[in-house]
């Protein structure tokens, strides 16, 4: 019968001796190696982290950073209805979603509101940002609950007659929010629906996508970017609101710009 050698030369009976104190060397190492290397592959990961998050905030200044003036970050209830009292008295409000990491509405985290109203700072309301390297929520942000109250305030406001709602892609946003915060808002225009309206070509000429229809209708200076492109590489809860707001709330300002000009055509 053969001898099944368990661990190396120092089990390989009967033919050799045992070595105790090789195998008690091995056990020792065995124990020791997995800890160290853990725990040096986790300290890389947390500082490649960070060092792509500093990339990450340097790339979005620089194709975005003409719209740090115009951005505010809401982290509150008062600045939020104090925000939705504006829009109501402007009489319109475009409406737009951040959600994490995921295209599906269905089973998405929010992670931020995004909202602009004529004339006014456009508006990112963080709601799942975390810490990137603790991975503790962020304790100034408003939460779905909070957001519910606002977009109820909004939905009282439409029915009214005293607010109207415009959208890009409608659809999705309005999935995000009945299924995240369990208020179907309304939809008075959607810009998508709008752009096909007007030119169905669109589609070879760069597409319906929102960005590119504003830089093709209304500013031919903004710099071509998307979502995947600035934020590569990371979760979106690990960005900071302050970065992040510049991509999201630029969406919604976007969208009631198309708006204006899509409504003049039709």
């Amino acid at each position: 019968m053969s001898t099944v050698n368990l661990w190396g030369d120092a089990f390989a009976m009967p033919t050799k001796k045992l070595d105790v104190k090789g195998v008690l060397d091995k056990v020792a190492n065995s124990k020791k190696t997995p800890t160290k290397n853990k725990s040096k592959k986790s300290m890389n990961s947390i500082d490649d982290l960070l060092g792509r998050l500093q990339e990450i905030r340097t790339k979005v200044y620089n194709v975005l950073g003409k719209q740090r003036f115009n951005v505010q970050v809401i982290t509150n209830k008062i600045d939020y209805f104090n925000y939705l009292w504006r829009a109501v008295g402007k009489g319109r409000i475009a409406i737009d979603t951040e959600t994490n990491n995921s295209l599906d509405p269905v089973t998405c985290e929010l992670m931020g509101l995004c909202l602009y109203t004529p004339d006014s700072k456009q508006v990112y309301i963080p709601v799942n940002h975390r810490d990137p390297v603790s991975k503790e929520r962020l304790s100034e942000q408003l939460t779905e609950e909070d957001i519910k109250e606002g977009l109820e305030y909004i939905v009282e406001q439409h029915d009214s007659g005293k607010l109207y709602c415009v959208l890009y892609n409608g659809k999705f946003d309005y999935e995000v929010l009945k299924c995240t915060c369990h208020v179907p808002i309304p939809m008075d225009w959607d810009g998508l629906i709008g752009a096909k309206l007007i030119d169905e070509t669109e589609k070879f000429k760069g597409g319906y996508n929102l960005k590119n229809q504003y830089i093709r209708k209304i500013d031919p200076d903004q710099d071509k970017y998307s979502i995947e492109s600035l934020f590569e590489g990371v979760e979106y809860a690990d960005v900071s609101p302050e970065v992040f707001s510049l991509y999201a709330a630029s969406d919604s300002m976007m969208t009631d710009k198309l708006f204006v000009y899509q409504d003049a055509i039709i």
